[in-house]
């Protein structure tokens, strides 16, 4: 049956959310990402395994094909550049503090590596033209961006030492790939010097305009009308195809150019306000995008191109993060940071995407080169989740293996940039706190007499805490070797105020197996997590929300019946005091939206 065009092409829409909603929610009964549902979902309605089921299993399922994948790949197009745009948003230039010379020095040098070892292994193992090679060793070089900030989010490690690394090689990267698209699309750029000059005239042009409107327009623009959603909205979206249309005009893919419009944006105060609202349309098209991505995947092409795929894995999974690891580690950032960066940027960019597709349009990549690179890309996707939720049993491997190189190299040379975070050779606390944000460090305030130990992954919450005079050191909560230098066996009282429930839990067991007799007061996000670690021994487990809800159910009822606000002034004048207080403290920096979902 063949439908007319504009029906069609809803139909088309129609079927890929569908399918999409379905094996996201397998997806996430199965606990595993939400990324690897919508890509399954595409593989399942490609025509390539609808044909797969047809041949071997008698099964007509041509009705469910999606027929004009054009207008489906400009929906893609159009996720990409939305995500880019948020993207852009989220960026903060101001990341690169402290670590500024290593995400430059550092993420460039790794591009260049990365890319020469592709291009050798692919002139020494695979037959492929200069361009593909070329095409293949960029394609290869950059990580993803969008995976990793969602990661780090969702693992509430976006403030630590290797989430900012990451975030700033990721920055270092998105700006080299933006230089590089274009000259990829047309390499007479490399050697004529006049078209180059005008490239980078006009796109330092886009960046300057761009910079100005952020700094003399969209104040005056978005100032009045910021309690306005619709207005933030609109003209956010306003900015981004305007900036999308001048990218085409003077040749640069129109993703950069969303990309751009969002790193004008998030230069204002209700950045986070304008990514709030533009979430939805670009969760939209995001799906679109990955659900595409599957449907291009042609299994049938890859054992031409075993060798190119073969090349690609040794890249993103063994040699990529060697060179992260190294550059990490001779910076002086430890064996265990190191380790982190390399497995979180084990992977291939969304920018790769638009590589592959840029190389199928320009007739320079075949249709099998570009399946099998789309096939890469998408699976190292797939597979970082994994790396990040294994990532403490990684660093438990790497002690044993880092017992065999010279201790001075590992203690002194290795780890000369985080000494100042480093724990002293004993802890004798009798109280630890693991968590020292707004609950620990409020915690740890009223108990200073206790001379408590707090133990936190963000460094300038550790800075701040040493400055008022408490013991705090450096140190993730899944961190086995933490946890024994901890000396648990010899802690009276262990308050887990860390908001990551999976992380608290084993923590949690491993206290009671070493200690017994430990008292455990620990906090949760909801009932069935209070009811876990209840059943895992915590002595005290405190719902934040709740007990919120029922502070505030007990004002309103009193006013009800009473009808006086006295109380409630009185409290009110305490609290802003205390704020007062808090705010001299601690200086006011830009807030990270820990909300954050790219997926």
């Amino acid at each position: 049956m063949v439908l007319p065009a504009p029906i069609g092409f809803l139909w088309e829409i129609g079927l890929i959310i569908v399918v999409a909603t379905i094996f996201n929610f397998i997806a996430r009964r199965l606990k595993q990402p939400p990324l690897v549902g919508y890509i399954v979902a595409g593989i399942v309605i490609s025509p390539y395994f609808l044909e797969l089921l047809s041949k071997y299993f008698y099964i007509d399922l041509t009705f469910l094909h999606v027929a004009n994948i054009n207008n489906i790949a400009m929906l893609s197009q159009l996720g990409v550049a939305f995500l880019l745009f948020s993207v852009g948003i989220e960026s903060d230039f101001l990341k690169l503090k402290n670590f500024g010379k290593l995400a430059i020095l550092g993420g460039s040098v790794q591009v260049a590596l990365t890319a020469l070892f592709t291009f050798l292994l692919c002139n020494l193992f695979a037959v492929l033209s200069f361009q593909e090679a070329l095409y293949l060793s960029v394609i290869l070089s950059f990580s993803s961006t969008m995976i990793v900030v969602k990661l780090l989010s969702d693992s509430f490690t976006i403030d630590t030492v290797h989430g900012r690394i990451m975030l700033g090689f990721l920055l270092v990267q998105d700006v080299l790939v933006i230089l590089l698209m274009p000259v990829l699309s047309n390499l007479a750029l490399l050697t004529n010097i006049g078209m180059f000059a005008n490239f980078v005239i006009l796109g330092g042009g886009l960046i300057a305009f761009a910079l100005m409107l952020s700094k003399f327009l969209y104040p005056k623009i978005f100032s009045r009308y910021v309690k306005n959603p619709e207005v933030l909205f609109l003209g956010s979206l306003s900015i981004c195809f305007v900036f999308m249309l001048l990218a085409e005009s003077i040749g640069i893919p129109m993703a950069i150019g969303a990309f751009i419009a969002g790193l004008s944006l998030s230069m204002l105060p209700y950045s986070f306000e304008i990514y709030d609202e533009i979430r939805g349309v670009r969760d939209f098209f995001v799906t679109i995008f990955f659900v595409t991505l599957g449907m291009q995947f042609n299994l049938f092409q890859l054992s031409g191109n075993l060798n190119i795929l073969l090349i690609s894995f040794v890249i993103v999974f063994i040699i990529k993060p060697a060179i992260f690891y190294a550059l990490c580690l001779l910076a002086g950032y430890g064996k265990e940071i190191s380790l982190m960066v390399a497995l979180g940027l084990s992977q291939v960019s969304e920018f790769s995407f638009l590589l592959a597709g840029q190389g199928l349009s320009a007739n320079v990549l075949s249709q099998s080169f570009y399946s099998t690179t789309i096939f890469v890309i998408g699976l190292s996707m797939v597979i970082t989740p994994y790396f990040f939720k294994y990532r403490a049993a990684f660093v438990e491997l790497s002690e044993k293996l880092s017992e065999f190189l010279p201790k001075h190299l590992m203690r002194d040379l290795f780890r000369r940039r985080i000494k100042q975070l480093e724990e002293p050779a004993e802890l004798t606390a009798k109280l630890v706190i693991v968590g020292g944000g707004i609950m620990g460090g409020s915690i740890a305030r009223f108990i200073r007499n206790e001379k408590p130990l707090i133990v936190d992954h963000d460094p300038d919450v550790i800075e701040t805490l040493r400055r008022e005079g408490f013991m705090a050191i450096y140190g993730e909560a899944e961190n086995k070797t933490l946890w024994r230098k901890l000396n648990l066996k010899d802690v009276k009282m262990l308050i887990l105020a860390i908001p990551k429930f999976e992380a608290a839990m084993r923590l949690l067991r491993y206290a009671k197996q070493v200690n017994p007799n430990i008292v455990v007061f620990a906090r949760a996000h909801s009932f069935e997590e209070a009811k876990e670690l209840y059943e895992a021994n915590a002595d005290f487990v405190c719902i934040p929300e709740a007990a919120g809800s029922n502070i505030l159910v007990k004002e309103i009822v009193e006013y009800l019946s009473t009808g006086s606000l006295t109380r409630v002034k009185a409290l009110r004048d305490e609290l802003l005091k205390h704020l007062e207080e808090a705010a001299k403290k601690h200086p006011k920096k830009k807030p990270f939206n820990h909300k954050t979902r790219f997926i």
